[in-house]
């Protein structure tokens, strides 16, 4: 370290109240400091316009600029992706990368205009796509010519770097969470027309299949999507699943998100059910009220602020190895205990030809 750069990192140090190491780690993307002085960290850097090695690799590169690209509907009624952005952003005041945000909306249908408008607009060097997973897009980005990367969506041809969150492993783990408490009838209730719902229940399946289960859509899907509902439904569908016989054998449930497997929980008890003695229950996500149901939920966990921030990391990459081969991380994922899942209510005959 010169003494400029030091100089700089002392300046930075006095007038955030904190150690130089602790700027280091935060400027240099180490753990190891507390969210409350990372934030006040980076608001001090900005100020007093720290310019460390990426910010003259941007120059070098050109890049004024990035623009994140963010559908509306996910920015404004999403805990998940607000977690992701915040995680983007914080990452790219570290790396003094200027982030500007445009919310697009969410149908591939209305927004592509929007998004090929940004795109040629010469005010950005770069692009960062949080959630936009449509082909078309997804071909608009990488015929830019412009480094991007995708945040929580995926490039099946590998043109642009992408970051997500394992999703197949998702669905596996929750699965055998629920065979591994003895479940053999469970129902995966879900919004498959995301990709990533796609994967989630792909892990769902092949966790079943390794057990001896066969697969069947109508046993073992509540396809929320097919019966005309949203994501905050879930409870209303699950009423209506009920009421049509479909859970006579069900025995547990692995939602595809956390804000489903609420509406689960509430579905069942408002018909006078308990948790977890009478259905158990797997979410994903681990958004913040899942530890406050009532029982507390147990579900997988995503990091979402890494999402964030290991995203930043593949574009400021990008920029300043252009030629580097085209990356995909899959992050992982982790189970959180709570109080969802018991032993079924009644053990699996092991006799009958549908069960192992």
């Amino acid at each position: 370290m010169n003494e400029n750069t030091l100089t700089t990192l002392r300046d930075i140090a006095e007038a955030a109240g904190v150690s130089i190491a602790s700027v280091s780690k935060v400027l240099n993307n180490r753990a190891g400091v507390s969210d409350e002085s990372r934030q006040k960290i980076l608001a001090v850097a900005e100020q007093l316009g720290y310019q460390g090695r990426m910010a003259r690799a941007f120059h070098r590169a050109g890049i004024g600029t990035a623009v994140m690209i963010v559908p509306a509907e996910y920015y404004s009624g999403s805990q998940f992706y607000e977690d992701i952005i915040r995680g983007a952003l914080d990452e790219a005041a570290a790396s003094s990368l200027n982030l500007e945000v445009r919310l697009v909306a969410s149908s591939a249908c209305n927004n592509i205009e929007e998004i090929n408008d940004i795109l040629q607009s010469s005010n950005h060097g770069a692009i960062v796509a949080i959630g936009l997973d449509d082909r078309q897009t997804i071909d608009l980005i990488a015929e830019c010519g412009l480094p991007a990367v995708l945040i929580n969506s995926m490039d099946r041809t590998m043109r642009i770097d992408t970051v997500l969150p394992d999703n197949w492993a998702a669905g596996w783990l929750a699965a055998r969470r629920l065979l591994d408490a003895g479940h053999r009838e469970i129902m995966h209730v879900t919004l498959p027309r995301r990709l990533s719902m796609q994967r989630r229940l792909e892990g769902f399946r092949q966790a079943l299949e390794e057990t001896g289960i066969s697969f069947d859509e109508g046993r073992h899907i509540l396809d929320l999507d097919k019966m005309g509902m949203q994501e905050t439904q879930a409870q209303l569908a699950i009423r209506q699943a009920h009421d049509a016989g479909r859970l006579d054998k069900v025995t547990a449930f692995f939602c595809s998100m956390d804000v489903v497997a609420l509406g689960v929980i509430q579905g069942l008890q408002s018909k006078g059910f308990t948790i977890p003695e009478d259905y158990s229950i797997v979410g994903l996500d681990d958004v913040a009220v899942a530890s406050r149901s009532r029982p507390p939920l147990t579900t997988i966990r995503i990091d979402r602020l890494d999402l964030g921030r290991k995203g930043i990391q593949l574009l400021t990459n990008r920029i300043a190895n252009p030629s580097d081969s085209v990356a995909r991380i899959n992050l992982g994922v982790k189970m959180i205990e709570r109080a969802t899942v018991a032993a079924p209510r009644t053990l699996p005959d092991t006799k009958n030809p549908h069960q192992t």
